[in-house]
């Protein structure tokens, strides 16, 4: 694996490149969930070699700079566009999981044309307003056996969560046509519900769908590349020359 980092959003952003020797077809961009660090995905990046795949640290995450202000989904956006830059890649797949949805949405809104598919995990399409009084209760919990404490920065959260606002992203990402596949789990504890999977089906043409048996919100246990074999099936399916 190979380690990479970038300022160009203004913030020191760490990435992990699995970085091919013999790369096929348009590499994927990852942007993994709330409190993640790239570290974490090393056997997805195997994975999915030969296709080159970046999984970014979005600020205030793993290795990346952690600023005392800056947090808004479009600041998070820009460190995903900000490895894009520094690694010169024109086109590629788009594959999210949890919040980092909203940001990875933010960038393929940008500049559809840019985009092969878009695969969402376990998330809405949309930005979700979380009440500052929320944090406390976060911060006190845990997420794969570790602590929130240890996983981020007192502040990251809670300035997250008072930098969020209510977007409904479903029309924008409908007029795009892009291929869409969205993910969720078949255990109590997904954030999607089958309202959610209904509004998904009735308002982005042509959206499909995968259930990752024995999965909650975390699509990468028990198994963690189900969700990665359902994006390269999908990819395969639906944009066959990238």
């Amino acid at each position: 694996m190979n380690e990479g980092f970038t300022s160009g959003s203004g913030v020191r952003i760490r990435y992990l490149d699995n970085l091919p020797t013999d790369p096929r077809g348009l590499p994927i961009l990852f942007s993994p969930g709330f409190t993640d660090y790239a570290d974490e995905y090393e056997e997805v990046l195997s994975f999915f070699s030969p296709r080159r795949v970046l999984v970014v640290e979005v600020r205030g995450r793993g290795g990346s700079e952690t600023p005392p202000t800056g947090y808004r989904a479009a600041d998070h956006a820009a460190d995903l566009q900000a490895v894009l830059d520094e690694e010169g890649i024109d086109r590629f797949h788009m594959m999210t999981f949890s919040r980092g949805t909203t940001w990875g949405l933010d960038v393929v809104l940008s500049d559809p044309a840019r985009v092969a598919t878009v695969s969402i995990g376990d998330y809405w399409a949309r930005e979700h307003a979380l009440g500052t009084e929320m944090a406390d209760q976060v911060m006190s919990g845990r997420f794969r056996g570790s602590p929130m404490a240890d996983r981020v920065e007192p502040h990251v959260i809670p300035s997250l969560f008072a930098a969020s606002v209510d977007r409904d992203l479903h029309d924008d990402l409908a007029a795009t046509g892009l291929p869409v596949l969205v993910a969720t789990g078949t255990e109590p504890g997904c954030i999607l519900t089958d309202d959610t999977l209904t509004e998904y089906r009735s308002r982005i043409p042509g959206v499909e769908f995968v259930t990752i048996d024995g999965a909650s919100h975390d699509l990468f246990r028990p198994d963690r590349l189900a969700y990665p074999r359902a994006v390269e099936s999908f990819i395969a399916r639906r944009a066959p020359s990238t």
